[in-house]
């Protein structure tokens, strides 16, 4: 050995000190991969940036190295996409325009975002709503369903009500679809009850941030949990996926907070978190269906600036979406795929008319 050394230039001793280097490195990322593994299980499709924030690595490996890490160990999540266009809005109930275009948000309760979305299990389908604050990011309300009624939609905005407290709405903003739910009698004199202004997206794009929510519950948590056999399963596995979300899924427009840590610190300290939202404008920009696009899908920032608090979040910031590890925003989901649907029901009637045949 004492010949291959010199030959090398290497001396015993820097090669043995290179040896247990490389060891404690490897011995660190295999413990790394373990925790990797662990968090999985509750966030099956957590990104890396998610993850490297549940985890807190900062300080132990770096941000690239970690990502690098996962794809080289087959950790990576690949972003799913859907395929599928489920909104049918030409009913003749009440329709309203939308008014969170351009709209600057400074805190909890100024918009809410709603949205119905499907969940196919085998030869079922069935219903996910959500209320969503659109500053703080947080699920208020929530509810799963075998039938689109517009009692869901009700329940779910009881639930959000009751939640924030009937006191704390005023100039609340409702944004939705314009699906029939949503346009019903019985769902606009609820709002009307509590003075809630009423705003309805023209696109699936407009409604971009509960859209993208839908994704990611049912992308990144319910279809890869495996955990959903039926209707009954299904609400429990929710109310389990909606607590994750909500507590320990870090949203990078929020500093890396968690949505119920983010509004403890807003409540605790509103002075130290300076977060300003301006909503995209769709009206102002209808023509540029490219610059659309890229508001939801790719992120780009209008104006980023740090206030050099505690929490390190943005002062002022265009509202858009990154595809940095989340799942791409769902298209328009407020009433069923018909076309999957149909096939659906052709299974159905195919397999009870065999079973007709051979009876």
């Amino acid at each position: 050995m004492n010949d291959v050394y010199e030959i090398s230039g290497v001396s015993r001793q820097a090669y043995h000190q290179q040896r247990k280097r490389d060891c404690s490195k490897k011995d660190r990322h295999n413990h790394i991969l373990g925790l990797v593994q662990e968090q999985r299980k509750s966030h099956p499709r957590a990104g890396a940036r998610k993850l490297f924030k549940l985890l807190g690595l900062d300080g132990e490996i770096g941000i690239n190295q970690f990502e690098k890490l996962l794809s080289v160990n087959g950790l990576g999540v690949p972003v799913k996409r859907s395929a599928y266009k489920t909104t049918n809005s030409n009913h003749p109930l009440y329709k309203y325009g939308n008014l969170i275009n351009g709209f600057k948000l400074t805190g909890v309760n100024q918009v809410w975002a709603t949205d119905i979305t499907y969940f196919i299990l085998g030869d079922k389908v069935y219903y996910i709503t959500f209320i969503m604050d659109v500053y703080s990011r947080r699920i208020l309300g929530f509810s799963a369903s075998e039938n689109m009624k517009h009692e869901n939609n009700i329940r779910v905005l009881k639930q959000s009500i009751k939640l924030r407290g009937k006191e704390k709405l005023r100039g609340l903003i409702h944004h939705s679809d314009k699906g029939s739910q949503y346009c019903s009698k019985a769902y606009i004199e609820l709002l009307g009850e509590y003075n809630i202004k009423i705003s309805m997206a023209g696109t699936s794009l407009e409604n971009a941030y509960v859209e993208r929510l839908n994704g990611i519950i049912k992308n990144d948590y319910l279809y890869p949990r495996s955990k959903v056999y039926d209707l009954k399963s299904l609400k429990k596995e929710l109310k389990e996926t909606v607590r994750l979300y909500n507590e320990e899924r870090p949203h990078s427009e929020l500093g890396g907070l968690t949505p119920a840590l983010f509004e403890t610190k807003l409540e605790n300290s509103p002075v130290s978190i300076n977060l300003a939202i301006e909503l995209f404008d769709f009206e102002q920009n209808q023509n540029n269906r490219f610059l659309k696009a890229s508001a939801i899908r790719m992120g780009q920032n209008k104006e980023r600036e740090q206030v050099g608090d505690a929490t390190g979040l943005p002062h002022s910031h265009w509202s858009g979406y990154s595809l940095e590890s989340c799942s791409s925003a769902e298209l328009s989901s407020a009433s069923p795929d018909w076309t999957n649907i149909n096939e659906i029901k052709m299974k159905q009637e195919k397999s009870f008319q065999q079973k007709t045949q051979n009876t």
